[in-house]
């Protein structure tokens, strides 16, 4: 019987994304993933002949990791369908109480990834970009059932705010990586929950 070669797999792509979260894609060689690992150059080419193919397998790995993290987001808060504000309010908490008590900041791979856009072909900067749009329209979908029981307070673009989530983590990881400080996501995404309960009010006439 053949040998399971996941394990290997799986652990140069843990170590890799350490080292690219430290490093960057660019700063970090395939030596030093040998050197993290422990193994050959052998092993690591059997899993991976090139470079691009082990950016392509990073992000596709991280980007379904997210998805899987957003659906069991939905999958928990489906019961207060009934209440599509508590719904959404309750969604953010998901990632809040995820973000919390980090012992060191997090990374993301969409930031290290677009900072060096050379790095990496079409294929792989559109996957980044697919998984984006999954979370814009997952918060349109939310969003969107706010307003047919709560009014909203001023002008707002319902995609801009839709995006405004995305925007908050991203800009989380990096404020949190830059200042050493792991709860900074955490504490952003609270200042985002008490935007969207300030931002939105019963339909007049409403009880």
């Amino acid at each position: 019987m053949g040998r399971d070669g996941k394990p290997t797999r799986d652990k140069i792509l843990a170590e890799s994304k350490a080292l690219v979260f430290e490093n960057g894609f660019s700063g970090t060689s395939i030596d030093q993933i040998l050197e993290r690992t422990g193994i050959t150059k052998g092993a690591f080419f059997y899993h991976f002949k090139t470079k691009n193919l082990l950016a392509k397998a990073l992000i596709e790995e991280f980007a379904k990791e997210d998805i899987s993290h957003m659906n069991e987001a939905l999958e928990k808060t489906e019961r207060l369908e009934g209440d599509p504000l508590d719904r959404l309010l309750r969604f953010i908490q998901e990632f809040i109480d995820m973000m919390s008590n980090l012992t060191e900041p997090p990374g993301c791979l969409y930031a290290s990834y677009t900072y060096e856009p050379s790095q990496f072909d079409q294929d792989i900067l559109g996957h980044i970009s697919e998984t984006l749009l999954a979370w814009r329209t997952t918060m349109e979908g939310l969003l969107n059932d706010v307003l047919e029981e709560y009014d909203i307070k001023g002008d707002v673009d319902i995609q801009s705010l839709a995006d405004h989530t995305v925007v908050i983590f991203e800009g989380a990881y990096v404020v949190s990586k830059a200042l050493n400080e792991p709860n900074t996501t955490a504490e952003q995404l609270k200042h985002l929950k008490n935007y969207f309960r300030l931002l939105f009010q019963s339909k007049k006439g409403s009880t």
